[in-house]
């Protein structure tokens, strides 16, 4: 229920009223005791002055026992005030005279009457004979006057005294009240009321533009003091609220506007695009290897190399566009003067040289790169968010392409992204359903064209349908499902391989292959050793394939992790070898005891066959193990093996087969033992 609400100044004016009333009653409370008192004193005065009065006329009149005469001495009595009747006894006790006033029969004041004046109510006095009388006794007593008083009108007649006095305090005390009630309104409750509505004025986001003025009344008073200090609360809450707009529009690391800021700058541009009927660009930059740059280096080098991709962007911009940081390692650039594909073009390609030039990070030496997607406005999107999510979509077109790359939007992107959003959700779904089977291709000793051993390849089986890792490892990879997925391969590989052992009595080298994301893991090694442990399977009947390029992100971290595998007895082969980056310089570092042959450098063979005696020859040289992958002919397994391969693997021998048609061709018939 809403609270009725009490104005202060009625509030106060009861609280005055009241209190005024209350000392009202007080003083005239106190002022009735000493009236009492005053009344008492003067009634005993006024007893004791009549006695004296009328001491020797009474004393004439009974000691010549002449009534007449005291009778008319008793009715002179009873016209002084408040005697009620009076009466003269003789000494015998016999009444010589008694007279009285008519009396009010009321009864109102008896009980104050008695507490007041109910000692005084009757007086009796002796009589004494005449002076002139001579007596030897003097205590000799003739009679006795006796006097009694009208106590109620007394109090009566005190009252009525009291009335005026009464009225005259409750006169003062409203006129007090109505004087501090006016003082109070002018020099508090008002300006109390008039800081309220100025606060009810205050602009939340802005409440520091507009301060609330005191009064030089007020300048030193407690309420000067509240204007102030409301003032000093509302200039700390505008800088607060600066602060909380820039953390909410600017991205704490770089400085630069966030998504948020970033959203309102494009739609700015929209409006002024509409109203000049130009168009811009927007760039959506992703940094290729960043989750490396800060896995292996750290986050604070990752931070660092952060804030000098900032610089550098904004550097390429110059004053020609806005640079935003929209997450993560992803940025975005708003090019209002870049109206063409040509001229983005150009402008892409100014971005990228900025970008790529080295970096020295502490005591790390790092080559940016990058992956753009283009989208211009009012062709791919009529709305900032349209234009962003374009240019992202674009960008991973570009990522696709290879690093450094970039793309322009097109509309059958959309088409793409989604399929690509439907087969992430699907991966997450196979991972927990386990959709997942093993393949395997056999190795063939190239002399006695034996079956020596077999890769583990994985598939996808959904809905009866067998589907192929090329359309589902790079999206796995992009999204980091890829770690779940290759514990599932490490772990399915030694389940199989001690299920031929116990099953078959025969013992399998069996070769796995570990992607990028998955080699970076910290957690790699330990799965290994505990899933080689769990079924308790030899070190030496597991090889692990890494590729080239998952190794020159970081080749200390990567010599360091083979290393540690080579030390716990696993084989390591280098998978893809030529196909990425120059890794000559390192190949003899690197703690490996296969190398294999790409089928790109196999497929040629014999014509074109320099990198693949080149790779021989580094084998033989460092007395590595060599396999070549992608034999399809017996033209390319002649060269092969008369140039020193010691191992192939290819549809030449057989195609990659699911685990009942590898036993039954290569397991149950005999060919291994």
């Amino acid at each position: 229920m809403k609270r009725q609400f009490k104005s202060l100044t009625w509030k106060q004016t009861m609280l005055v009223v009241s209190t005024a009333l209350f000392f009202a009653i007080a003083i005239f409370l106190i002022e009735i005791i000493f009236v009492a008192v005053d009344a008492r004193r003067s009634l005993i005065q006024e007893q004791n002055e009549l006695l004296d009065s009328i001491e020797e006329p009474i004393a004439n009149a009974v000691w010549v026992l002449d009534d007449a005469l005291a009778k008319q001495i008793i009715n002179g009595i009873l016209k002084v005030p408040h005697i009620k009747s009076s009466r003269i006894e003789l000494d015998d006790g016999e009444l010589f005279v008694s007279a009285s006033n008519p009396t009010d029969t009321t009864t109102f004041f008896v009980g104050l009457s008695d507490k007041l004046f109910g000692d005084l109510e009757e007086l009796s006095h002796p009589i004494y004979p005449p002076e002139y009388v001579q007596r030897t006794d003097k205590d000799f007593i003739i009679g006795t006057v006796y006097f009694s008083f009208d106590i109620q009108e007394l109090t009566h007649d005190l009252f009525l005294q009291l009335q005026l006095s009464l009225w005259a305090t409750l006169a003062r005390a409203l006129l007090l009240t109505l004087v501090l009630s006016l003082v109070f309104h002018r020099f508090l409750t008002k300006p109390i009321a008039q800081i309220s509505e100025y606060i009810d004025k205050i602009n939340p986001e802005q409440p520091d533009q507009h301060l609330l003025s005191s009064s030089t009344e007020h300048a030193n008073d407690e309420l000067g003091l509240v204007i102030a200090k409301l003032n000093q609360i509302l200039i700390q809450f505008g800088q607060t609220q600066n602060k909380l707009k820039k953390m909410a529009t600017r991205d704490p690391l770089t400085g630069l506007p966030n998504r948020v800021l970033m959203l309102e700058n494009i739609d700015n541009a929209i409006q002024r695009s509409k109203n000049d009927k130009k168009k811009f660009s927007l760039l959506f930059i992703d940094l290729d290897r960043f989750k490396n740059i800060n896995d292996s280096l750290g986050h604070a080098i990752g931070d660092l190399f952060l804030t000098r991709i900032a610089k550098a962007l904004l550097d390429a911009v110059d004053n020609n566009g806005t640079v935003a940081r929209i997450g993560g390692d992803e940025f975005a650039i708003l090019a209002l003067d870049v109206q063409t594909p040509e001229h983005a073009v150009d402008f892409v390609s100014e971005v990228i040289a900025k970008l790529n030039q080295p970096l020295q990070l502490n005591e790390h030496t790092i080559h940016p790169a990058a992956s753009i997607g283009i989208s211009i406005y009012p062709d791919d999107g009529q709305v900032g968010e349209d234009l962003i999510r374009h240019a992202d979509i674009a960008m991973y077109t570009a990522k696709d392409s290879g690093s450094n790359q970039w793309a322009f939007f097109k509309p059958q992107m959309t088409e793409r992204a989604s399929l690509r959003l439907r087969t992430e959700g699907a991966l997450h779904n196979a991972v927990k359903n386990k959709e997942f089977i093993l393949y395997f291709q056999p190795k063939f000793d190239l002399k006695t064209a034996k079956i020596i051993g077999c890769e583990a390849l994985i598939r996808w089986k959904k809905n009866d349908r067998v589907i192929m890792p090329t359309s589902f490892i790079q999206v796995a990879e992009e999204t980091g499902i890829i770690i779940p997925i290759g514990r599932w391969v490490i772990e399915e590989t030694c389940k199989t391989i001690k299920y031929w052992q116990d099953t078959y009595h025969c013992s399998i080298p069996m070769a796995i292959n570990v992607s990028t994301q998955q080699f970076e893991d910290d957690n790699l090694l330990q799965e290994i050793k505990s899933f080689s442990e769990k079924y308790h399977i030899s070190p030496n009947l597991l090889e692990i394939e890494v590729t080239e390029t998952s190794l020159m992100n970081d080749i200390d971290i990567a010599i360091y992790k083979l290393q540690q595998l080579k030390n716990a007895g696993f084989s390591i082969a280098l998978d893809d070898f030529g196909t990425g980056y120059s890794s000559l310089a390192y190949l003899r570092h690197l703690p490996i005891s296969t190398l294999k042959i790409d089928r790109e450098f196999v497929i040629d063979l014999p014509k074109d066959n320099a990198l693949a005696s080149t790779i021989l020859m580094l084998g033989r040289e460092l007395k590595l193990h060599i396999v070549a992958e992608g034999i399809e002919n017996d033209e390319q397994f002649q060269w092969l093996k008369q140039n020193g391969c010691q191992t192939g693997q290819g549809f030449y021998f057989n195609q990659p087969l699911s685990q009942e048609e590898f036993e039954a061709v290569y397991i149950k018939e005999g060919a291994i033992r």
